[in-house]
């Protein structure tokens, strides 16, 4: 069984959505999700279009409330901002939980978005793979 990750964010329409789709895409051993504790409507569309043009776009990355995906025993939850981690639910002892904030103003132009992007691959990836390996 694959291990379950979790992203969870606050809007869960642009740090959260990014890191949630190169997950998917470098990582395809893990299931990955996302959520927010105040979920937007939608994906930031500067959001989408750079996840497009860096091939890691689904149709599936949606904004969703942290509700609708604790049916789930995770095995791993990353914290993307402090208003999240203040509201983020109870987990069992086994789910191993990080914290990394990062600054969601980054996708205010093209250069910010493509660095954030880089930097979410750079981190996030081995992290992920290494807790697990």
């Amino acid at each position: 069984m694959s291990k379950q990750v979790l992203v969870l964010s606050t809007k869960n329409d642009s740090v959260s959505i990014i890191a949630e789709a190169i997950l998917t895409r470098y990582l395809p051993e893990f299931t990955i999700s996302s959520a927010g504790t105040k979920p937007s409507q939608n994906v930031n569309k500067e959001i989408k279009q750079a996840l497009i043009k860096d091939g890691v776009w689904s149709d599936k990355l949606t904004p969703k409330h942290i509700d609708r995906v604790m049916n789930s025993d995770y095995d791993m939850v990353i914290i993307l901002s402090d208003e999240a981690a203040q509201k983020c639910p109870d987990f069992t002892e086994e789910t191993v939980i990080i914290q990394i904030d990062y600054d969601e103003s980054e996708y205010s132009n093209n250069f910010k978005l493509e660095r954030l992007i880089k930097t979410i691959k750079m981190e996030l990836i081995p992290i992920t793979r290494n807790q697990f390996s």
